[in-house]
């Protein structure tokens, strides 16, 4: 998909995304010269992020034909430093 046309639709979908059940915030990264787009998302517990992995929205985002190599990865957060560092934990009651 045309990085143009992604910019476009990103917005527009960015509500539903705010709506994920658990999920205290995503950001969006796009890497145009290498045509890459993702997201990084913070759940509040691991059973919310197996929800949305298990979702009609990430089942939409995994089928879309206009994406391909798609990679899902999850990890935990380090607080201690992530904290130090300025990391937007506060929805996570940290």
């Amino acid at each position: 998909m045309p990085a143009e046309k992604l910019k476009q639709i990103m917005p527009a979908v960015a509500p539903d995304f705010s709506a994920i059940p658990g999920c205290c915030w995503k950001i969006w990264i796009l890497n145009e010269d290498r045509k890459e787009a993702g997201g990084l998302y913070l759940f509040e517990s691991a059973g919310e992020l197996e929800q949305f992995l298990k979702s009609e929205l990430f089942a939409s985002v995994t089928n879309n034909p206009g994406f391909s190599n798609l990679q899902t990865n999850t990890f935990g957060v380090v607080e201690a430093a992530s904290l130090l560092t300025g990391a937007p934990l506060m929805k996570m009651g940290v």
